[in-house]
């Protein structure tokens, strides 16, 4: 998988630095954070994508990206993200018969098409969801409306999303855990009103990291 990487981002970079400045530095970017989880870590914005209605629920990541490779416009010739998305759904067509199953190929439009459907959740959500939280919480394999709920209520409470991993693998410093327990115990309960306090710490403390396959 390793190897993989290493051979896809030379050419994706290469094909993206075609499509416009946002796709140029983004869908590397994904692709090289992501590593061997990029399927998992699509699977998951895909899920969030279709609840935020970034995208429709029988659209996938690639069929976006293979759309985007053929396209005639770039995503800086529309004023929002959702225009481009939406340009791609009606404008533009492709035979999925004709695409290839080529693991590079299949991961370039993943790359591509994810990048565009996690800008759309960032842009519905008012806040950035990054690669490392994202990757994280595909890893622990968290229900898509918490993951939702946990980017809103660290983006209120002003609590990097970036130190998510950190406070699951409890690297982070003491003082700074109470902080990241209460907002996600806050998420929990967001998604379900008829949680406690306690079933919700309860769920905040079986994240657990080292049973995670890095």
């Amino acid at each position: 998988m390793i190897n993989f990487i290493l051979n896809i981002l030379p050419i994706i970079t290469k094909v993206a630095a075609t499509m416009g400045p946002f796709l140029a530095k983004y869908a590397p970017v994904l692709v090289e954070l992501a590593g061997k989880h990029l399927p998992q870590i699509i699977k998951t914005v895909e899920s969030i994508s279709s609840i935020l209605d970034v995208i429709k629920p029988n659209e996938s990541a690639e069929e976006l990206g293979a759309k985007a490779m053929s396209a005639n416009k770039k995503p800086e010739d529309f004023g929002k993200n959702s225009d481009y998305i939406d340009y791609l759904r009606k404008e533009v067509t492709i035979d999925k018969n004709t695409l290839s199953n080529d693991e590079a190929d299949v991961g370039i439009r993943k790359a591509i098409g994810g990048s565009l459907i996690l800008k759309g959740v960032n842009d519905v959500l008012g806040t950035e969801v990054t690669i490392p939280f994202i990757k994280t919480a595909s890893q622990l394999e968290l229900n898509s409306n918490v993951i939702i709920e946990i980017v809103k209520s660290y983006a209120t409470n002003n609590v990097k999303l970036d130190d998510f991993e950190k406070y699951i693998s409890k690297t982070l410093p003491i003082d700074s855990l109470d902080k990241h327990s209460d907002t996600l115990v806050n998420a929990y309960q967001t998604v379900n009103s008829n949680m406690s306090i306690e079933q919700a710490e309860d769920e905040v403390m079986k994240l657990n990291l080292p049973t995670i396959n890095k």
